[in-house]
């Protein structure tokens, strides 16, 4: 009996650990509309109680996602510059404090509001913007866009372009 309380509680925990539950069809719907730019796990964060009705792409480095009551809630976007060095000495300008956060690499671009977020980040050579609409923020979405970015980072699409 133990062992078996053990193993459901060690399940339990696995469950949790993986993250946010993704809506069926919520995978499949990023994949086909934005492969290597988004991921299922991060957007389930920000749209959680939402229903997502539309991923699109925005050209070959860009991603949108809406809800069902049409509003946009995600855009995401990649702007080349033609080296890593030219980023980092570029992307701070876009900063509301003129610096990136040197942990993160990254920073809110505009005055931060309860429900709009705009962070901007480097990634190799390519600058990452991530905008969130009409989505309470708090801690957990700022952490799913760092999710975002962290993703982009080691993604193919950053490194090999």
């Amino acid at each position: 009996m133990r062992t078996k309380v053990a193993a459901v509680l060690a399940g339990l925990a696995f469950v949790a650990a993986c993250g946010p539950d993704v809506p069926a069809g919520l995978a499949d719907k990023v994949e086909s509309a934005c492969p290597g730019l988004l991921k299922a796990e991060p957007l389930a964060v920000i749209t959680k109680g939402l229903t997502v009705s539309q991923v699109e792409s925005a050209g070959p480095d860009g991603c949108r996602v809406f809800v069902s009551t049409g509003q946009m809630v995600l855009s995401l976007g990649l702007v080349a510059y033609p080296s890593q060095e030219e980023s980092e000495r570029l992307t701070p300008m876009l900063c509301a404090s003129g610096t990136l956060d040197p942990e993160t690499r990254s920073c809110e671009a505009g005055q931060p509001d309860s429900k709009e977020l705009s962070v901007h980040a480097v990634a190799g050579r390519w600058n990452v913007r991530v905008h969130v609409y009409e989505v309470p923020v708090d801690d957990e979405i700022k952490a799913a866009v760092q999710r975002i970015i962290e993703d982009l980072r080691s993604s193919d699409k950053v490194k090999n372009a």
